[in-house]
C-alpha cells in the first residue's frame, strides 16, 4: 500500500490535484472562517440556537462567544493552511479531525431539521441544510485525499518562515473578530446596511394589502406557522426555526409598508400597535438605542443613554429606545433608569439584524442609516461634557476603509513571505543557467575558436 501510494504521489496528475484540493477547499474554509470573524455576533447567536436546542443550559454566554471567536479563526487558519501548503504533515490531520465533528453534526441538521441553516458562512451566504452536508462530504473526501499525498507536493512559504504566516493570519483574523464584536461588522451582509432605509412605503394601485408576519416552530420534527397574536409556548417543547412576510388584504388601507427586506416592525410599549410608520416615517435625523434583551443590559449604561437623549434634544435629533423585551420587562427597566425618551417594541431578532451589540448605537438622516456603532464603543461617556462633538457624523467610523486597509496589510505581508521564500529557488535556477568556471575558454587561456 505504501509503495503504491509512494508511486503514485511522483505523478504529476497526482500533484495537480492535490494542489486543486488544497485551493478549493482551502478557499472554502478562508471564505467561512471570513464570514465568521467579520460577524463573530452572528456566529454567537446561531451558537446560541444549537445550545437551546440540545438543553445545553450549563453554557454561558461567555463560553459561546469564546468559541465563537475560537472557531472563526481556526476555520480561517485552515483555510490559509490549506491553500500556501503550510504544516503539510499536521494540516490534513487538523482538517479531518474539524470533519469528524462537522460531517455528523450537519447530518443531524439535516436530518432532524433543528435550526433553519447550519450557519457555515454566517450572513453572507446562506445556503440549505442538504447542501451543506453533501458539501462537507466533499470536504471530507478531499480530506482524505490530503492525509494521502499533501506532503508529497510543495509550499508556497518555506517552513522555516510558515511561524510568521500563522502570526500574521492569525492576528488578521483576530482584528476582524475584535472590531466586529467591539464596533459592527466592517462588512454587512444583513439586510439594513449603511445607506438603507429602515423603513419605505410605497403607493400600489388596484391593491389593498398591509404585511403580515407568520412564525415557524417546530416540534416533534413537525413545523407549524403560527401569527403575531398565536404564538406557541417554548415551554411545550416549540423551538422558533424561521419566520416570514405575507401580504394580507385590507380595503381600508391603499399602502403597502416595506420596512426593509426582513420586515422589521415596530410596536407600542404597552399594546400591540403597529407604530412602525409614526416612528420612522417621518425621515427625521433620528438616533435609535437597540436592546436585543433587557436583562443582559448593564444599568450603568442608563447614564451614558440619558445623557446622549439630552445631547441629541440639544442638536434638534429625534431619539427612541427599540427593545425586544416584554411590557414587563420595560416597566423595570424604567423604573431603574429614569428614562424620558420614548421605548418601543420589536421582535428581538429584528432588532440583531440591524445592529450588533446590547445595546446599540443607530443613526438615521432623513431615514437612511448613516452610521452603526455598538454603545460601549463610543468615546464618549457623558454627553453632557463641554468637549463632546457636535455633529453625530463625529462618530462615523470607515468600516469599509478600515477593512481595505487591514486586508492590504495582512495580503502584503503574506506576500513577502511568500516571496522571500521562493528567492532561494531562483538563485539555484539562476546558478544553474551561468557557464562553469572557465568553461568556454581554451586549455591555453586564450577563447576557443
Amino acid at each position: 500500500m505504501k509503495e503504491t501510494l509512494a508511486s503514485l504521489s511522483e505523478k504529476n496528475w497526482v500533484k495537480a490535484l492535490t494542489w486543486l484540493i488544497r485551493i478549493l477547499v482551502g478557499a472554502l474554509f478562508i471564505f467561512s472562517g471570513f464570514a465568521k470573524c467579520i460577524d463573530p455576533y452572528g456566529t454567537f447567536y446561531k451558537m446560541m440556537d444549537y445550545v437551546g436546542v440540545l438543553g445545553l443550559s450549563f453554557v454561558t454566554d461567555g463560553l459561546v462567544i469564546s468559541a465563537a471567536f475560537g472557531l472563526s479563526i481556526l476555520e480561517f487558519l485552515t483555510g490559509v493552511f490549506l491553500a500556501t501548503g503550510c504544516f503539510r504533515r499536521f494540516t490534513p490531520i487538523l482538517l479531518s479531525i474539524i470533519m469528524l465533528f462537522m460531517l455528523p453534526l450537519t447530518l443531524w441538521i439535516l436530518l432532524k431539521n433543528p435550526v433553519s441553516d447550519c450557519g457555515c458562512f454566517g450572513d453572507a451566504y446562506i445556503i440549505s441544510n442538504a447542501a451543506t452536508f453533501w458539501k462537507n462530504v466533499a470536504i471530507s473526501i478531499g480530506a482524505v485525499w490530503l492525509l494521502c499525498f499533501n506532503r508529497t507536493t510543495g509550499w508556497l512559504i518555506r517552513p522555516y518562515m510558515q511561524w510568521m504566516a500563522v502570526v500574521a493570519s492569525g492576528s488578521y483574523a483576530a482584528a476582524l473578530c475584535y472590531i466586529g464584536y467591539s464596533y459592527q461588522p466592517l462588512l454587512d451582509f444583513r439586510p439594513f446596511p449603511e445607506g438603507s432605509k429602515l423603513y419605505t412605503a410605497e403607493n400600489i394601485s388596484n391593491e389593498e394589502s398591509e404585511p403580515e408576519l407568520v412564525f415557524i416552530y417546530e416540534k416533534d420534527g413537525r413545523q407549524q406557522e403560527f401569527s403575531e397574536d398565536n404564538l406557541p409556548d417554548e415551554n411545550d417543547g416549540w423551538v422558533f426555526v424561521d419566520r416570514k412576510e405575507i401580504q394580507k388584504s385590507d380595503a381600508s388601507n391603499n399602502m403597502v409598508v416595506t420596512s426593509g427586506a426582513a420586515g422589521f416592525v415596530l410596536w407600542d410599549e404597552k399594546e400591540d400597535i403597529d407604530v412602525t410608520e409614526d416612528v420612522l416615517g417621518d425621515n427625521e435625523n433620528r438616533v435609535l438605542i437597540l436592546f436585543p434583551t433587557l436583562s443582559d443590559t448593564s444599568l450603568a449604561a442608563s447614564y451614558t443613554i440619558n445623557s446622549m437623549h439630552s445631547w441629541a434634544i440639544d442638536h434638534d435629533i429625534d431619539f427612541a429606545a427599540i427593545v425586544g423585551a416584554t411590557t414587563e420587562e420595560i416597566e423595570k427597566w424604567k423604573d431603574l433608569s429614569m428614562p424620558d425618551y420614548p421605548i418601543y417594541r420589536a421582535e428581538d431578532t429584528s432588532i440583531k439584524e440591524i445592529a450588533r451589540g446590547n445595546p446599540a448605537v443607530v443613526y438615521l438622516e432623513n431615514g437612511v442609516i448613516i452610521w452603526k456603532r455598538t454603545l460601549s464603543s463610543l468615546p464618549i461617556q457623558d454627553f453632557l461634557d463641554e468637549d463632546t462633538p457636535q455633529s453625530a457624523m463625529d462618530f462615523q467610523i470607515d468600516n469599509k476603509r478600515i477593512l481595505l486597509n487591514i486586508s492590504l496589510l495582512y495580503i502584503a505581508v503574506m506576500c513577502m513571505l511568500s516571496a522571500f521564500s521562493f528567492i532561494p529557488v531562483l538563485n539555484s535556477l539562476i546558478m544553474q543557467t551561468r557557464p562553469a568556471k572557465g568553461k568556454g575558454r581554451s586549455e591555453s587561456g586564450g577563447p576557443e575558436v
